[in-house]
């Protein structure tokens, strides 16, 4: 897809000055702080739109929604995630795609821009809008898949995909653990909700794409949540929202966390255990009473599937003492048995509806290392 020149130009600027300042707080102590402000929030806030060339095909039923969530793990895995999504018994002609960790810029990604290329491809009309600012290439298998490339713009985001043209957008911006994020992660920006309206024919109704934190503990998610559902409070139409909500069920960010969970994940009786990873719903997870508050239902449409096979070298927690070869024989226990439920989709104003997880697509090589979910909103 054609790119923005003053765009990459206004992007590779900024990740030099953030590179100069790497820490919040001698960022936000520079003289030049204000202007920079300025500068990304207004790169921040831009919803990016794409237009299909010609108008996507009547949907194969009118009276249904044929929805698609998906974390793409930044596009790392393109070709494999538009090969799924264009074949894919389940996945192709979705009429609605919500995705998380979506790219435009990054060198894991082959430098694409993931969301255009992929509604390009799909015939979909699409919004995007961005997370954060990456000053780095990025974690875990990152510098793999950047095979020595270079950012371009640097961009992390959610994206909407849709049959029907998409009317008015916004952004809910969610309280985020920014220190946490930039200081050792090396992204500026926050954790959005990416809300869309979806111009259906007779039948319009909102889309919601969000991706909440996994820092810190149950509390600050359920935080997030409040604000989305808050943002959301006045609306009348119906709503479909699909996402990451990180529902591992597990707190992080305090000293004694890494025992605790790598306790729970090991020692734990494999039914009970199950039950807890699969149903966070049932009390481990709060951020499911905001939404019960807000009036939306999730029950119908997902079933009670993993979403993610936990790999703990992705986690800082995992070394130190728990890196010592005494100790890898329970982290190994635990990796096995560390099967969750992240992704889901809620509704609210839908009379029924069904949805399952998409199996095959998840795992080291393939298109992500999250599953895809499916639904379908009547």
């Amino acid at each position: 897809m054609p790119r923005d020149p003053a765009l990459l130009a206004e992007c590779r600027a900024l990740v030099g000055e953030l590179r100069r300042l790497p820490t919040l707080a001698t960022l936000h102590a520079a003289r030049e702080w204000p202007e920079l402000e300025r500068r990304l929030r207004a790169l921040l806030s831009t919803v990016r739109r794409h237009t299909p060339a010609r108008e996507p095909r009547a949907p194969v039923d009118a009276g249904r929604v044929h929805a698609a969530h998906w974390n793409v793990e930044h596009g790392n895995w393109y070709s494999k995630v538009e090969a799924a999504c264009l074949t894919h018994p389940q996945l192709a002609g979705a009429d609605l795609v919500t995705l998380c960790e979506v790219d435009l810029g990054m060198a894991r990604a082959a430098n694409r821009d993931v969301a255009a290329d992929l509604a390009a491809t799909l015939g979909l009309h699409a919004v995007w809008a961005p997370l954060f600012l990456e000053t780095t290439t990025g974690r875990d298998d990152d510098a793999n898949a950047s095979a020595g490339r270079d950012n371009q713009e640097s961009l992390f985001g959610l994206a909407i995909l849709s049959r029907w043209p998409i009317g008015e957008t916004r952004i809910i911006e969610l309280p985020s653990p920014s220190e946490y994020q930039f200081d050792v992660e090396g992204m500026y920006g926050r954790h959005i909700g990416l809300v869309a309206a979806i111009e259906r024919p007779g039948a319009p109704f909102v889309a919601a794409a969000v991706h909440l934190e996994v820092h810190r503990t149950r509390r600050h998610r359920a935080a997030q949540m409040r604000v989305l559902v808050d943002g959301l409070r006045d609306e009348r139409r119906p709503v479909i929202v699909g996402g990451d909500l990180n529902t591992n069920t597990f707190d992080r960010g305090r000293p004694w966390d890494p025992l605790v969970g790598a306790m729970v994940l090991a020692g734990w009786p494999e039914v009970v255990l199950r039950r807890r990873l699969l149903r966070p719903d049932r009390g481990c997870e709060p951020l499911f009473e905001p939404l019960r508050q807000a009036g939306f239902d999730w029950e119908p449409f997902n079933d009670r599937q993993p979403t993610l096979a936990l790999r703990f070298v992705r986690l800082p927690e995992a070394t130190g003492p728990f890196g010592s070869p005494l100790a890898r024989p329970l982290l190994r226990r635990a990796e096995r048995r560390a099967l969750l439920r992240l992704d889901w989709f809620a509704g609210r104003g839908w009379s029924a509806g069904r949805g399952e997880t998409v199996h095959g697509l998840d795992g080291p090589g393939r298109g992500s290392d999250h599953a895809p979910l499916v639904a379908e909103f009547w």
